[in-house]
């Protein structure tokens, strides 16, 4: 009878929501080993975590989208060098940075880059391509909220590819 236990522990895990638990856990950089997405004390906009709500990033890794917030210091849409520290991933990783139309050319997301944009009053949208790996990308697609410090605000997601 454990291993009907343990199937059904395995299936009850498998079929729970995306998120489940680990939206937290990503955003404070707790848990998976990876980037910042949201700094100490920030929130991300409610538009914005709406429209990611569930939403999955087709690839080989089907992951969910986690909100992105982070600080600028009135510096805007940052260079690729710049979000690199601003994120903490290491010196010397190539940083691309796309238009949404060369990361999202069919318009399956487009409801999050409309939540970005609303967030953002309108500003422009760019995807950052940031390489983990031989094959798998982190694409973050964010916009800048201004204010005091300018934010960094919008989504990313895990890719795999191979």
């Amino acid at each position: 009878m454990a291993d009907d236990a343990s199937y059904l522990s395995f299936l009850e895990k498998a079929n729970a929501p995306l998120g489940d638990g680990n939206a937290g856990a990503q955003a404070s950089g707790a848990g998976k080993k990876g980037f910042k997405t949201v700094d100490e004390g920030a929130k991300v906009p409610g538009v914005i975590q709406k429209a990611i709500d569930g939403v999955v990033y087709v690839s080989e890794a089907d992951e969910g989208f986690v909100g992105v917030s982070l600080g600028t210091e009135g510096l805007g849409m940052v260079d690729g060098e710049t979000f690199a520290s601003l994120i903490g991933s290491p010196a010397g990783r190539e940083i691309e940075i796309w238009d949404i139309s060369q990361w999202d050319s069919r318009g399956e997301y487009k409801s999050i880059v409309d939540a970005i944009r609303d967030a953002t009053d309108g500003g422009d949208v760019r995807v950052y391509r940031v390489p983990r790996d031989a094959t798998r990308v982190e694409y973050w697609v964010v916009g800048v909220q201004e204010g005091e410090e300018g934010r960094l605000v919008g989504a990313k997601a895990l890719s795999i590819e191979s």
